[in-house]
């Protein structure tokens, strides 16, 4: 996170007029109808993909919006910035081209012409994400969707000539004696030449809670990087565990005038790869283990709001994630914000997919975004490993992105994720990487080891069933087998640091006309699958019971993670699975006593079909916890709940669907279509154009962005059959002490 608490700053992500398609220098210049009214972040592809058989619309689309430039307020200019996305775009003030850019994934930053003259103008961003040889991915239909659209906001920013260079700013840390740690801060000055007085710059290091921990005096500016040392003689270091940040705050002075200052967020984090050994943090071993992530819902597209983006950082860490890698493409500042305050270490990329090559083109843009992915982001403590590419390979771009990368941030491992090691050794990539990144190939792990500098791996795909439909009882065991298998294979291997799953989420994608990948421990909309609290159940330290009654699943290889209790006479037609990180737990049948479990995280009981409810307690650490599973009946009603605490206008809130029984019991063999609608200022993102929402399991979800006005705002959910359900939720500027969860009328 870096602030820039004195430089003034005009949001201008509201109020765009958007046409999907080509435009004329006319409608650039604010002639001609305006199209619909969005808002950023936004994207084009947020309800045609994730759908069989319809390719998602790839192509042009146009952005305009009035700018009432204000008065400058000294001397000099206004910069135009935005956050990041996919494509090629011109942007435009007043139908003069200003910058033709690459979004990058990382976002632009445009200085405007110091002679604009303040009030009214028009600000037109035309854009495509259309495939372009050397923009990264630069390859046609990789295995996820090329997003269109301003999926970040954009806004201006008063800076003047003489400033401090937000990204130039650089807290490095040292051990030093005693346990103590030798801090520096980097940065450059712009604009020393154009001063005619001298100027100090100081700097202050203050806990996240705002307690001040040490503090430089004034040093004169001079035209190199100043770097002023200080030291912290109990520094509280980042971890997983205790994830500690603190700011340091870059004030530059000329005579008793604050000129600039710049905040930066980042913690002292003592991260090593140690040979053969994997992972340590501050001394201690830590084992990596989480999954890939993609950037994207169905009805949001790529453009995910912030609120949104926190919420899967918050997901991970509740199921036992402390590793994420960031397949395949840099993501949005707020996910690695959330990473470092949460404890979820992050392995960041590059966008690429089976397209590194030797190109000159395609080497620029991926120099150019290996440097601005880290001057962005290096400041996050969450951040272990740079990577350089994902399952293809080239000597020549592998090294130049590392001599990047170790210039710029010398003490960060970089890697790349292979899936044939054998090609590795045909274009002499061995030994390039820091860290071995290994997709799949569990078989050649000891070599994978001694190909890396370090003599580490990390498993950066692995536990792939890509067709873990949810709802479907033998695909989602299938999964789960897949996770216990190859967890098996990983064990007992002190080089692997640790391993991602594929992935953590289903995805859309277009390669091979496959449309979506079911990969994910959670479905699209974030809902876990029974490989998810299998992962839960091994990692996550609050106590958990999860069970699920499906019909008897697949032949399974033994594993020490699973256990399967013998049937008994006429009960071995329906099973109940148990995932629990309980020490041990105690089934109940009818009020009855069924069987004690201990000595796996993973349970296979037979139960037949002829009961009411099967209970579990358990308790982990003194902890206790129970689980109840109903026998459901007949699908009679719609039930809708609206989450996320304070209704603020502009927000993006979760609705949650559920079908009852009579009895209000959820009718978990349910897998259709819901449809629904919503009334007031407010607006549905949901699976189609018509307002659908997949079931699976009885249960389904939407997200609503709230509109700017304080009201009231009515969702229907109907499906043939049964009674709609409904949801009224109360849009308001919170009070002191925000509000609870909306009540729902059902």
């Amino acid at each position: 996170m870096i602030e820039t608490p004195l430089r003034i700053r005009h949001d201008l992500s509201l109020g765009w007029e958007f046409v999907k398609g080509r435009v004329g220098h006319g409608w650039l210049r604010g002639r001609g109808d305006g199209g619909e009214m969005v808002d950023l972040p936004h994207s084009w592809n947020d309800r045609d993909t994730f759908q069989y058989g319809r390719r998602s619309y790839s192509g042009f689309g146009a952005y305009r919006r009035e700018l009432d430039l204000p008065r400058p307020p000294g001397s000099g200019f206004w910069r135009l910035r935005s956050e990041g996305f996919f494509g090629i775009a011109n942007v435009r003030l007043d139908g003069t081209l200003l910058a033709r850019v690459d979004g990058q994934y990382l976002g632009f930053d445009i200085d405007l012409p110091g002679s604009l003259a303040a009030g009214p103008h028009v600000l037109a961003v035309r854009l495509d994400n259309l495939f372009h040889r050397n923009v990264l991915p630069g390859r046609r239909d990789p295995d996820f969707l090329l997003y269109g659209g301003l999926a970040g906001r954009v806004w201006l920013e008063w800076v003047t000539a003489f400033r401090i260079e937000e990204d130039s700013v650089e807290v490095v840390c040292t051990p030093g004696p005693e346990g103590a740690e030798i801090l520096e801060l980097r940065c450059r000055v712009n604009g020393l030449e154009g001063s005619s007085k001298t100027s100090d710059l100081s700097w202050i290091i203050t806990s996240a809670d705002g307690e001040q921990i040490a503090a430089s005096g004034p040093v004169r500016v001079g035209e190199d990087t100043t770097v002023v040392p200080t030291m912290i003689r109990d520094p509280r270091c980042w971890s997983p565990d205790k994830p500690r940040l603190y700011w340091a705050e870059c004030q530059l002075e000329t005579g008793a005038d604050p000129a600039d200052a710049v905040r930066v967020r980042f913690g002292i984090t003592r991260a090593e790869f140690r040979p053969r050994r994997g992972f340590f943090l501050d001394g201690t071993r830590v084992d990596l283990h989480g999954c890939n992530r993609h950037e994207a819902i169905p009805g949001f597209g790529s453009a995910l709001p912030p609120e949104v983006q926190r919420a899967d950082a918050e997901l991970l860490k509740d199921y036992g994630c402390n590793f994420v890698r960031l397949s395949h493409y840099p993501q949005h500042p707020t996910f690695l914000d959330a990473c470092d305050e949460l404890g979820i270490m992050v392995y960041a990329e590059i966008a690429t997919w089976k397209s590194v090559r030797s190109a000159r083109g395609w080497r620029r843009a991926a120099r150019r975004q290996m440097h601005d992915l880290i001057l962005r982001d290096r400041h996050h403590p969450s951040v272990i490993l740079w990577g350089m590419g994902n399952e293809s390979r080239s000597r020549k771009a592998y090294s130049e992105l590392r001599g990047i990368a170790n210039e710029l941030d010398p003490e960060r491992p970089v890697t790349y994720a292979e899936n044939n090691l054998y090609r590795a050794r045909r274009q002499h990539t061995i030994g390039i990487s820091d860290v071995w990144g290994l997709n799949y190939e569990l078989d050649v792990l000891e070599d994978a080891c001694t190909s890396s500098r370090l003599e580490n791996v990390i498993a950066s795909e692995c536990c792939n069933h890509p067709i873990s439909i949810k709802g479907d009882d033998r695909e989602e065991l299938t999964q789960v087998a897949t996770l216990e298998h190859e967890w098996e294979l990983m064990m007992d291997r002190p080089y692997l640091a640790g391993h991602a799953v594929w992935s953590m989420i289903d995805y859309a994608t277009e390669h091979r006309k496959r449309y979506r990948r079911l990969a994910g421990l959670f479905d699209a909309w974030r809902r876990p699958k029974m490989a998810a609290e299998l992962f839960r159940a091994r990692y996550a330290e609050e106590p958990m019971i999860s069970l699920f009654d499906t019909a008897p699943g697949p032949a399974t290889p033994p594993s020490r993670f699973r256990r399967d209790v013998p049937a008994a006479r006429n009960r071995g037609d329906r099973e109940l699975h148990v995932f629990t990180n309980c020490e041990s737990v105690r089934l109940r049948r009818d009020g009855e006593p069924l069987i004690d479990l201990e000595g796996a995280i993973h349970f296979v009981v037979p139960i037949g079909d002829a009961f009411e409810e099967i209970s579990a307690a358990g308790s982990r650490r003194g902890s206790n916890i129970e689980a109840r599973h109903h026998r459901y009946g007949r699908a009679s009603r719609i039930e809708l709940v609206a989450h996320d605490g304070v209704f603020t206008p502009g927000r993006t809130i979760t609705i949650d669907v559920a079908i009852f029984d009579d009895d209000g019991v959820t009718v978990r063999d349910w897998n259709e279509h819901v449809h629904l609608q919503a009334e007031g200022d407010a607006r549905l993102h949901t699976y189609t154009d018509s307002g659908e929402v997949v079931m699976a399991r009885g249960e389904g979800r939407a997200y609503l962005t709230l509109g700017s006005r304080e009201g009231e705002v009515v969702v229907t959910a109907m499906a043939g059959g049964l009674a709609a359900g409904t949801a009224t939720i109360h849009i308001a500027t919170p009070g002191p002490s925000g509000a609870a969860d909306q009540p729902v009328d059902a």
